[in-house]
């Protein structure tokens, strides 16, 4: 009796221990992120937008009765990511879902919150259907709203646009950029890029007729003209004092029908401080290519289409596309170091100043031989300590704050003053996330690089990527891209029956030569 109540006690014991255990840990969260790129871990840079978070932030998941089926991954894991921006924000990040009562209230809310109505092809009781659904998210901060619609295969970039409209509403703490904006916005829509920035940085605008002080950075966006002795010099301190700039700058433009060469003081700021623009005008058999008319293909070699290097600014990405770009160079500066980070393809050339004169033959039927410079540099970093452009001038004799020599440091430039303009083909739309890229960088905020780019990562297997990193040029890149892809579909398809068919002989011939041997032996 008493060894039995010594048994029920010891069990009683452990079930005890068992729950209490259950119960502690159930105040804990811990989660293990294996994926790719860490999709399910916020990043550094979301967590601190949560914490930065000065009042409650409210997201509504807004949803039709019934979502297609290829949108419930994007649903769970829309789920999964709030919950981790709900954890680090301390309470001042929730989100609900909204059940509208019919489905006009479903429409008049999300046309309220700035919310599409998605168009999906449904296959449902043996016919193909056309069904409209609403699927999106409603942020609300302090009065204002933010919406952002869930499409599909968003998943890879949604902690970007979660982050940014976040970050857009708060306003608190992001980084300060100064931009210097000039004679592009004069003929360009830029409203893509200008949302952009502004929902990544605290944008001030500087005429740089004063000196330009409490900022993080300077966005200097390029200039067709001469720009007065004083900004030149205000540019120039901010530098020397240990500003970090990003340069948009080439030697080239137009009114629309004519190309002509620049001479501007910015050039030979930068010629100062080691980084030489070219007067020619970069072409690339890898452009952009439209349609005109009825099936005829014009290609457009001056507007070259480029892939990102290995360097964290250009990493993952492809369809950066240049207009009318400007080739970078290195004079060989003292106590400075060059470093390529955005660079044509193999098969580049260029369009000779002053005349700017092309065969129409490259815009419809280029060949390889009309593009024989090899890669041509048109974004890099500059390293090093830079010596002022106005030491030993009158405006520096005035100064008594006179800077003559930059600490170390670094500048970023890109050899295309156009990077900020729209795009008139969707494909291109995130080309200027290379200037958001440089201006983090300079700033030391790699982890919104990180998430801004995460989508854009190419598969190992990309033939493309491999072709440029491996430097090979293998005739026509789209049909060798194809026949690789096709021999690589057949071995797939191929090697597993050829490999069982391959043990199988084995097995055959081991067990004759057993079956020898045993004969032998009897």
């Amino acid at each position: 009796m008493k060894k039995t109540y010594s048994i029920l006690s010891s069990l009683l014991i452990k079930i005890a221990i068992v729950v209490i255990l259950l119960l502690v840990v159930s105040f804990f969260s811990l989660r293990i992120d294996f994926t790719k790129d860490k999709a399910y871990s916020l990043s550094k840079v979301s967590k601190t937008a949560m914490q930065s978070l000065e009042d409650v932030m409210v997201v509504k998941i807004l949803s039709s009765a019934e979502l297609p089926a290829s949108l419930n991954s994007l649903e769970r894991y829309t789920r999964d990511l709030l919950t981790e921006y709900q954890r680090a924000s301390r309470g001042r990040f929730l989100f609900e879902s909204v059940k509208p009562n019919s489905r006009d209230e479903l429409y008049q809310l999300a046309q309220n919150s700035g919310l599409k109505r998605i168009r999906f092809n449904i296959y449902e009781n043996d016919q193909m259907t056309s069904k409209e659904v609403i699927f999106g998210l409603i942020f609300e901060y302090q009065g204002h709203i933010a919406s952002l619609d869930l499409l599909p295969e968003i998943e890879p970039k949604l902690e970007y646009e979660i982050t940014m409209r976040i970050q857009r509403l708060a306003s608190h703490g992001l980084p300060r950029v100064a931009v210097f904006r000039d004679t592009t916005y004069y003929d360009f829509e830029t409203r893509i890029f200008e949302t952009a920035l502004s929902s990544n940085f605290d944008v001030v605008e500087t005429d740089l007729k004063k000196p330009v002080t409490d900022v993080d950075a300077l966005l200097f966006t390029g200039t067709a003209r001469n720009i007065m002795q004083t900004q030149l010099y205000n540019l120039d301190q901010y530098l020397m004092r240990g500003g970090k700039i990003v340069f948009l700058q080439d030697k080239i433009d137009t009114d629309g029908r004519h190309l002509y060469a620049l001479d501007t003081n910015v050039i030979d700021l930068l010629e100062h401080y080691g980084l030489v623009l070219s007067d020619d005008i970069v072409l690339d058999l890898q452009c952009d290519i439209r349609q005109v008319g009825l099936g005829n293909m014009l290609h457009y070699p001056m507007y070259p289409v480029l892939r990102g290097s290995s360097h964290p600014i250009t990493q993952n990405m492809d369809n950066i596309v240049l207009y009318l770009a400007s080739g970078i160079s290195f004079n060989g500066k003292e106590g400075v170091s060059f470093e390529p980070i955005l660079l044509t393809s193999q098969h580049s050339g260029w369009m000779k100043a002053p005349e700017f004169e092309i065969s129409q033959e490259l815009f419809s039927d280029p060949s390889y031989e009309d593009f024989p410079a090899g890669p041509i540099t048109t974004g890099a970093i500059a390293s090093g300590s830079f010596d002022s452009y106005f030491t030993d001038t009158a405006l520096a004799e005035a100064d008594a704050d006179f800077t003559a020599k930059s600490p170390a440091l670094s500048l970023v430039i890109f050899g295309d003053k156009e990077l900020v303009i729209d795009p008139d083909q969707s494909q291109f739309d995130e080309h200027s996330n290379v200037i958001l890229n440089a201006i983090d960088y300079l700033i030391g905020r790699e982890s919104m690089i990180h998430i801004r780019s995460r989508h854009l990562s190419s598969s190992l297997l990309s033939v493309p990527r491999f072709m440029q990193k491996a430097g090979l040029i293998w005739g026509d890149t789209e049909k060798t891209e194809n026949r690789i892809k096709t021999i690589v579909k057949v071995v797939i398809i191929a090697l597993p029956p050829l490999i069982l068919v391959l043990i199988g002989l084995i097995m055959a011939l081991r067990r004759k030569r057993a079956m020898r041997q045993k004969n032998e032996e009897s």
